[in-house]
């Protein structure tokens, strides 16, 4: 198998995985599997899974698999799934797992290095009858890890596997933070390296280093014997390196995103269960304590029959509804009302007493989010062709969220002001966020694990800085400049809305900031008699002593705003008179809702 990126629609682009699989080894599996490979039925009719087979000649077939279908790239997921399409062989939802008597044991710090860790073991797997085989499907396994890299693990970013040789290692396993002084052999080295050397000078480490923090620790899997299995996201060690005499695997996959590891793990599995291999659970014992095993329980999703009707068109009997589940490797187990639980998704657009086809599919189908992914299988289980040739009947118009109707009002109340809306950077750095406006954090500050540029290291905590920095690069525009914001701010790292105005202009002062305040709060129905305007601290914030007011509705402080200290204009370049005001939506959305829904 070979892989190959294809780079579109634009500079970097988008990857998309186009895989070249063998001939020969699609045959082996699907004759190991009791069927015949027809390589011409692949080329006319896989398309229409969801791939494109792009060519084919005597000993390969090139197919792209798009991103959403990270389970067709290996020779054996997609020949699994090939055989339920195309030949309507129905495949199990789940596959057997031994409860196995191995342990990983996680320490605790791996929580700010990698910190979920997953492990599964497969043994007695079949490779091939012939050593040109077996070295094909030594190959074919090192392609799958590294699309799985490519697509789920993001480059291993979030996710990293490792593939090892059972036989040459014992449990239980240990995976630690190591201080980097730890030495093995990598797989491609030709003597024992410490990790700070494989990071230095090993081509792998090279490529991967941006991934490892030293002051956190270099992640290390080791056997009971200390023997280094894997220095992950990096290399494996050479002791447990894969060849054709392998035939009992140990999988370890350790990453940042749960949900892709999970998803990389069972993929791998599958693969090597598709080669008669039997798959044993790990006990893996997490940096917190809790307990972890491999499971392939199949996914329950409610899916309604107005849904699909709805989505469909025309009406669809059962048994075409189960014949077409099926080819896509589900299997309907019964009917329920929709208010039912269900252990996967359901659709919310219909009443809790419809009818709901209740559907088990695959565990290792993680592009399987929402109900309207499952009537897109069933259309594709039952052909394109099959639908009428009819435009859609399907209206679903949007309808803004409550919580909007507060931030429409503000901007036109501000608009209506002549003030223009802009749109700047969430990400800043604590001098001009801080320092340069005299301010202090509102709460705990999020900060960037890894900034590309020291100027946006941290999440905003207030808008009115950006403001400062867009009036300086434009102060050779002619005056005035009337502009604000309504946007994210980050809040002991929850997100939280603000809203601000700068406004650069000869007669700009107190009493023009006061103007603006009163015109905002007035067109959002606050009620005067229970307004308040308390006189700001001096030096607190970037406001000119005497010239600043807190807005206070009851006892709640919802935004403050005056006249710009020059000490502060001046730090942004700017030798213009300034008003401004921040104030803070979500407490003016507990303070003052929207007269429209009082």
């Amino acid at each position: 198998m070979v892989w190959n990126g294809l780079y579109q629609h634009g500079q970097g682009g988008i990857e998309i995985p186009t895989i070249k699989l063998q001939h020969s080894q699609l045959s082996d599996i699907q004759k190991f599997n009791g069927h015949v490979y027809d390589a011409s039925r692949w080329v006319s009719d896989l398309s229409q899974i969801g791939v494109v087979v792009e060519n084919s000649n005597d000993s390969e077939i090139e197919i792209e698999v798009f991103p959403d279908r990270p389970d067709l790239l290996s020779h054996e997921n997609i020949s699994r799934a090939a055989r339920s399409f195309l030949e309507n062989v129905d495949a199990p939802c789940e596959i057997d797992i031994n409860h196995g008597p191995e342990k990983m044991l996680v320490d605790p710090s791996m929580e700010y290095v990698r910190p979920h860790v997953f492990a599964a073991i497969v043994r007695g797997v079949y490779t091939g009858d012939s050593d040109q085989a077996k070295d094909l499907f030594v190959q074919s396994l090192m392609d799958h890890q590294e699309k799985l890299h490519t697509t789920l693990g993001r480059k291993r970013k979030s996710v990293s596997i490792g593939v090892h040789d059972l036989g040459g290692v014992q449990g239980p396993f240990s995976v630690s933070a190591d201080n980097g002084n730890s030495v093995f052999t990598p797989l491609g080295g030709e003597r024992e390296m410490t990790l700070t050397e494989i990071l230095e000078f090993h081509p792998k480490g090279v490529e991967y280093a941006h991934l490892i923090e030293p002051e956190k620790g270099y992640p290390l899997i080791r056997d009971c014997h200390g023997k280094v299995l894997s220095f992950p996201p990096i290399i494996n060690g050479v002791d447990t390196k894969v060849t054709t005499e392998s035939s009992d695997f140990l999988i370890d996959v350790t990453g940042w995103d749960r949900r892709s590891c999970l998803a990389a793990i069972r993929l791998v599995a599958l693969s090597l269960f598709e080669r008669g291999g039997t798959v044993e659970s790990v006990d893996v014992s997490q940096w917190d304590g809790s307990h972890w095993r491999l499971d392939f329980d199949p996914v329950e999703h409610k899916v309604p029959e107005s849904l699909i009707k709805m989505i469909l068109g025309i009406e669809v009997d059962s048994n075409t509804l189960e014949e077409s589940i099926s080819k896509m490797g589900g299997k309907i187990v019964g009917k329920v009302k929709v208010d039912q639980e269900a252990i996967g998704s359901k659709w919310d657009g219909t009443s809790g007493d419809d009818l709901a086809y209740l559907i088990q599919m695959p565990a290792w189908r993680g592009d399987l989010l929402h109900p309207v992914d499952i009537v897109e299988d069933i259309i594709i289980g039952m052909g394109l062709s099959s639908l009428p040739d009819k435009k859609s009947q399907v209206n679903l118009p949007g309808s803004p969220l409550i919580d909007s109707y507060t931030e429409r009002r503000i901007r036109q109340s501000i608009r209506a002001l002549g003030a223009h809306e802009v749109q700047t950077l969430t990400l800043t750095n604590d001098i001009r966020e801080f320092q340069d406006v005299r301010t202090r954090p509102r709460g705990a500050i999020t900060r960037i694990r890894n900034p590309i540029t020291k100027e946006h290291g941290i999440l905003r905590q207030n808008i009115l800085p950006s403001l400062m920095e867009v009036l300086a690069a434009n102060r050779h525009h002619e005056l005035p400049h009337r502009i604000f914001e309504l946007g994210a701010t980050v809040i002991d790292h929850s997100n939280s809305t603000s809203v601000a105005w700068a406004c650069a202009d000869a007669n700009a002062g107190f009493s023009t900031a006061k103007g603006f305040c009163m015109s905002l709060l007035r067109d959002l129905g606050a009620n005067e008699n229970n307004l308040t305007l308390v006189e700001g601290t001096p030096n607190e914030g970037p406001w000119l002593a005497g010239r600043v007011a807190k807005v206070m509705i009851g006892d709640i402080h919802i935004g403050t705003f005056g006249e710009v200290d020059p000490s502060v204009s001046h730090k942004f370049g700017l030798r213009v008179p300034i008003h401004a005001g921040e104030f803070y939506v979500n407490t003016i959305v507990d303070a003052l809702p929207d007269p429209l829904f009082r």
